[in-house]
């Protein structure tokens, strides 16, 4: 930390902003063709390790049996609609 900011009370420590659901919770499953683990937020270092042995499960064994993963399917979200994308 900057010696400048010493003096000043730290009132939260966070390690970066990352994306996030409409809804908060990640996506983790499998998605046509590909597996997915993303939409953690801030939270995404603090859980990549439950996050990674559920999804190991999930390709390994077709289930993951440490974690639920059903609150975080990718279905539960509605498809992008196409139409309101713009090219950059």
């Amino acid at each position: 930390m900057s010696p400048a900011l010493r003096p000043d009370k730290i009132i939260a420590r966070q390690s970066c902003f990352r994306p996030i659901t409409q809804d908060g919770l990640p996506l983790i499953g499998k998605v046509p063709q590909i597996y997915v683990a993303t939409g953690h937020g801030p939270w995404g270092i603090l859980l990549a390790p439950a996050t990674a042995e559920a999804l190991a499960e999930l390709i390994a064994g077709g289930v993951s049996r440490t974690t639920d993963l059903r609150p975080f399917a990718p279905a539960r979200l509605r498809p992008a609609d196409s139409s309101r994308l713009r090219a950059v």
